[in-house]
């Protein structure tokens, strides 16, 4: 986690610093990615750096936080528009992202995750603590905004619990899968190939769709 010195100091110089780091992990690998880049982009000293952040393992974990969290709020939002109705709300949330093209919303993490190699080159007890961390508090926020008549009452809090999280896991899947198009999409000239392309997605929101009805039929979710 960033030193409260970092939270601590003007919003501007903040959103500065994060967006020269986004810049420089969405566009180099792992072992490219530069703090001195990073420095210079944001008009930062290097010691100023190492006082916000112990490395870069840290940083990324903390953008990787900050992407999510834009993620759920624009979730919750949803969530609220159809009165707490999960299931209906999720297939709506990956369908929004990806048909109507929000993709700005979750792309920069996606695009941090493939240059960045973030599975592999975090050490397992930062991204542990990551993963059970972000996993907890969104399964709770999206406990709350759930009716408690949702979920049938022989269903304990722990079965909602990886219910929830089991589509949020399709959901991310079906996301990285449709970003990887998008990204082969850029170099097609073809219009057919283009088509082709869009078909793929297509077939991997229908995939999606159908993945979390029958969650949905497992879990008894009030319709």
């Amino acid at each position: 986690m960033p030193t409260l010195r970092f939270l601590n100091l003007e919003e501007e110089k903040r959103r500065r610093i994060l967006e020269a780091a986004k810049k420089e992990f969405s566009s180099y690998d792992y072992d490219k990615v530069s703090i001195n880049r990073i420095i210079q982009e944001s008009e930062i000293s290097r010691g100023a750096f190492y006082t916000y952040f112990p490395d870069k393992d840290d940083l990324l974990v903390y953008l990787f936080e900050a992407e999510e969290d834009k993620a759920v709020g624009h979730f919750m939002e949803i969530m609220a528009r159809n009165n707490g109705n999960f299931f209906q709300s999720i297939q709506e949330w990956v369908i929004e992202i990806v048909k109507i093209r929000k993709k700005q919303i979750v792309q920069d993490s996606f695009a941090m995750f493939y240059r960045s190699g973030f599975l592999k080159n975090l050490s397992l007890a930062s991204m542990k603590s990551h993963m059970d961390r972000g996993r907890r508090d969104n399964i709770d926020v999206v406990l709350e905004a759930i009716p408690k008549d949702y979920f049938p009452k022989t269903l304990s809090e722990e079965e909602k619990g990886i219910g929830i999280q089991t589509a949020f896991s399709l959901a991310s899947l079906s996301l990285l899968q449709s970003f990887s198009i998008e990204k082969r999409k850029e170099g097609l000239s073809d219009p057919e190939d283009d088509k082709e392309q869009e078909a793929f997605i297509e077939q991997i929101l229908y995939v999606f769709q159908k993945q979390i009805q029958l969650l949905e039929k497992a879990l008894g979710g009030k319709e």
